[in-house]
């Protein structure tokens, strides 16, 4: 179980890289690198409850973002 946990913490990781990368605002980027530490955290230590919260805040980040031509209605 532990080697599932720390492999969903690589694809969070992952993502979160991806997204820091990519054009962002602000919340993004600081959503992006919470998910990161605490992707590197469940890592480490293989607990999923690190993995849930980062996840919840990356997903959570991803969600606030907006399309600024969407809005132009």
């Amino acid at each position: 179980m532990h080697y599932v946990i720390q492999l969903l913490a690589a694809i969070l990781i992952g993502t979160a890289i991806g997204a820091v990368l990519g054009p962002r605002t602000k919340s993004l980027f600081i959503g992006s690198l919470a998910g990161i530490a605490l992707g590197v955290v469940t890592l480490v230590t293989a607990s999923w409850i690190p993995l849930a919260v980062g996840a919840a805040i990356f997903l959570a980040a991803q969600g606030m973002q907006r399309d600024p031509i969407a809005n132009r209605g």
